[in-house]
């Protein structure tokens, strides 16, 4: 003999609590998981602790920056390319053009020719950046240089600022600046 096992009547009414709980787990979950894989962040770069330059008036002006690019957001940015703009010099400044990567201030030892690079999501990337102007029109004097660091990134093609710093040259500093290629500290006194 067969026997047959009803289940309970089922109410025709909705149980609103249990529905708004799925519903807001199911969003927490999206968003969680667009916060951790898909998210743009920001670019983050530090003010450098040294730099190593050369000022002519004729000849290019050299300014070498060991620079941490850190990015904040889960998917990676490419950086295109990069600039300098010397603040003092007022709206009509010529950029200093990124030129070569180094991989130790002053040597010439794996150097290399600019190029893009990503910055992968939450991870940081050092790079000691060469960048040059010619003619230079710059002969160092003993002040600190406002500079903007800018960067093309991703697919984008306008300009974005990445972070702004004091170039501190010293009294010391500026006659050897304008005459070889030297490094220098760039920390706050």
């Amino acid at each position: 003999m067969i026997s047959l096992v009803c289940a309970p009547p089922v109410s025709s009414q909705l149980n609103y609590p249990a529905l708004v709980i799925s519903s807001l787990a199911l969003a927490f979950t999206i968003i969680s998981f667009w916060w951790m894989n898909w998210r743009r962040g920001k670019l983050i770069v530090g003010e450098p602790r040294s730099y190593a330059a050369r000022g002519s008036q004729a000849d290019n002006l050299i300014i070498t920056l060991p620079l941490v690019f850190y990015n904040d957001g889960a998917a990676a940015i490419v950086v295109q390319n990069l600039r300098l703009l010397l603040l003092h010099e007022g709206p009509e400044a010529q950029a200093l053009f990124f030129n070569a990567t180094l991989e130790k201030l002053l040597k010439d030892e794996g150097r290399a020719f600019a190029t893009q690079f990503p910055v992968r999501g939450r991870e940081a990337v050092t790079l000691i950046c060469e960048f040059q102007r010619g003619p230079g029109n710059l002969l160092f004097e003993a002040k600190r240089y406002p500079i903007e660091l800018q960067a093309i990134l991703d697919d984008n093609k306008k300009w974005k600022k990445l972070c702004g710093f004091d170039l501190r040259v010293t009294e010391a500093a500026a006659p050897i600046l304008n005459r070889q290629y030297v490094a220098h500290d760039n920390q706050a006194p």
